[in-house]
């Protein structure tokens, strides 16, 4: 159930001495299982467009479709999950567990199947038992984002949506959802990740999507966005080439510490074999 957007335009306060263009004529499709970087500065588009994946804004211009329905269908939603950047925004039940219960209850799910998909999803973003039937703002910010993921997945979506979802986290907290992350997309769910700085991003991603002044500028795997100068490389990253320039023979693609130290302990045991 792929997102497919054709030729998508879209304007705040149209036909208004206050209107403002957001979106210029984008087309991109994104597959069911993708993980997906969508980057740009602030003011670049990225959020509105994300906005249009199930009918939260209706294109002034274009088509966006979700496996064939127009974004704005209700079967959509259930399929399209997003989680905004402030959870509180999105959290209003009286106890985590009614606020998670309340997307699949109100798409007619009852009984043990909703009892099934609240404990499912609260268990895999890692929510106590013992929370769930406190107030959901009495949490840390950190555990109320992840509540918002859960009420998501509660749905069961083929994508998530998620925008700066790393953003006011500690590193703890980072640990946590970027371990969550993986875990949904090696489970087949699409994961689309809105975010103006995706560098501690890029080792999950299989597509980066960079927005400026409502275009996409650049649309590619990881290693070309970084090769493209659009933005910094991760440190680690930068240190690999710094070795390679200096002589070392390491691949220079490498996004992660456990990547770059299985890539060091490589070419180190090739030069022991060398020298016997």
């Amino acid at each position: 159930m792929p997102i497919d957007v054709k030729e998508l335009s879209y304007s705040y306060n149209p036909g208004t001495a206050l209107e403002k263009r957001a979106l210029q004529n984008i087309s991109v499709s994104i597959n069911r299982g993708e993980f997906v970087l969508i980057g740009g500065d602030t003011g670049s588009g990225k959020s509105t467009l994300i906005r249009h994946f199930n009918g939260l804004l209706r294109p002034i211009c274009g088509h966006v479709t979700v496996g064939g329905m127009q974004a704005h269908e209700k079967h959509v939603k259930a399929k399209v999950g997003i989680v905004f950047q402030f959870p509180q925004d999105q959290l209003f039940g009286r106890t985590v567990y009614e606020d998670v219960a309340f997307g699949p209850s109100n798409f007619g799910i009852r009984g043990e199947e909703l009892e099934e998909r609240v404990a499912e999803a609260l268990e895999l973003v890692g929510i106590r038992e013992e929370l769930y039937n406190v107030p959901p703002f009495s949490l840390s910010g950190g555990e109320m984002r992840l509540v918002a993921i859960a009420g998501v997945l509660s749905m069961r979506p083929d994508h998530l949506v998620m925008d700066e979802p790393l953003a006011g986290l500690d590193p703890g907290n980072k640990h946590s959802l970027l371990r969550i992350l993986k875990e949904l997309h090696s489970q087949g769910i699409s994961v689309i990740i809105v975010s103006h700085r995706i560098s501690d991003l890029l080792p999950l991603a299989d597509k980066v999507i960079w927005m400026e002044d409502g275009r996409i500028s650049f649309e590619g795997r990881p290693q070309d966005f970084i090769d493209s100068g659009h933005s910094l490389p991760p440190a680690i990253t930068s240190l690999m080439k710094d070795l390679r320039q200096r002589g070392i023979d390491v691949r220079d693609d490498i996004f992660t510490i456990e990547d770059a130290f299985n890539e060091i302990c490589r070419v180190k045991r090739e030069k022991m074999v060398h020298r016997q």
